[in-house]
């Protein structure tokens, strides 16, 4: 059933795949009318890059069979593919007995033939450039990226509220980002993995913009930040 409370305005997805095929991850965002957000995602240990964008949208059109969704509703996608296939290549396909136009059998079949089944009447696929500055689709990447690389940013279903809907619970809201930042640079330092500018970024917040852009090294807090192979950033331990 839809819940009245909550309208869905909106919803991001993207996948990532270390290796193509390798180990992957995916990662989907739904906003609200009342700028409360729902964050979900997971992993898979050998798959591909297209695999975990369909996945993602799956999962998040599952998600949503649970609110209520405003018109013109859209999910946003850095992946042509996702679109594409869900807005005309299944309609072919499916006239072709999930044939290509070739008669070569659908790639991702298990998948494409799930998401007809949860497609919701009036809600567009768009597309969104990645790492562009886009700030869910930037968060989906790294919900996705994180994933793929063994590391959860998030419980699966958790429903985060923005310091809007608990303003009376600011500073506790602002420590447990803190805590939650600092567990995830530790365990970037222990992986030793590389990360771009734009995941930096997002990892460290507002703060750490011109420093990022400058692309040499700099510390903070209990980390030094080290420009590698002129495009990562690779994270270490201070000893203190």
């Amino acid at each position: 059933m839809n819940s009245q409370q909550n309208i869905a305005i909106e919803a991001a997805t993207d996948g990532a795949c270390s290796g193509n095929p390798g180990p992957g991850g995916w990662g989907g965002l739904i906003i609200f009318n009342d700028n409360s957000e729902i964050e979900i995602g997971g992993s898979e240990e050998n798959t591909t890059n297209n695999r975990m964008e369909l996945t993602a949208a799956i999962k998040t059109l599952e998600k949503l069979k649970d609110f209520q969704l405003k018109e013109n509703f859209k999910l946003r996608t850095d992946s042509k593919y996702v679109i594409e296939g869900y807005t005309n290549w299944i309609i072919n396909w499916k006239r072709n007995g999930w044939k290509t136009s070739s008669g070569k059998s659908v790639q991702n079949l298990d998948l494409w033939q799930k998401i007809d089944v949860l497609r919701i009447k009036g809600l567009e696929m768009q597309f969104v450039k990645g790492h562009s500055g886009d700030k869910h689709n930037e968060r989906v990447d790294l919900i996705a990226t994180s994933y793929s690389k063994g590391i959860s940013l998030i419980s699966e279903g958790k429903k985060s509220l923005t310091s809007k809907n608990l303003s009376n619970e600011t500073e506790p809201t602002k420590i447990q980002k803190l805590f939650s930042k600092n567990e995830l640079l530790e365990k970037f330092a222990e992986k030793k993995y590389f990360l771009n500018s734009s995941e930096l970024h997002e990892l460290l917040g507002e703060e750490s913009y011109i420093l990022v852009q400058k692309y040499e090294s700099f510390e903070w807090r209990n980390w030094k930040l080290i420009p590698k192979n002129q495009k990562y950033w690779i994270i270490e331990s201070k000893n203190i």
